[in-house]
């Protein structure tokens, strides 16, 4: 099984986590101890990576979000515009042109 993947078990489907957040937010409390600790050019050398790491983690993840809820409007509710209905008719009378 790999990881993020969905497996089917039983009548049951199972989604398998990766924990990229979670090893990103235990990274951040690390390079926090580290600051208070350490010398200074190890954090130069540990700050990149580390950060470049959990933007990845958190960027990857609401992208994945947004990819999911389908294309459209960032809301989900698709692209037509309020007067524009996908099913029936309108309700209301149209009287703008009415004078």
């Amino acid at each position: 099984m790999e990881a993020g993947k969905t497996t089917k078990v039983g009548k049951t489907t199972k989604v398998s986590k990766t924990l990229k957040r979670e090893l990103a937010v235990i990274l951040i409390v690390w390079l926090i101890y580290i600051v208070e600790t350490k010398d200074a050019t190890i954090i130069e050398v540990l700050v990149w990576p580390i950060f470049t790491f959990v933007i990845a983690a958190f960027g990857l993840d609401q992208y994945s979000k947004l990819q999911q809820r389908g294309a459209g409007s960032p809301d989900g509710r698709g692209d037509e515009r309020s007067g524009q209905h996908t099913v029936g008719t309108d309700e209301q009378p149209d009287d703008r042109h009415n004078g």
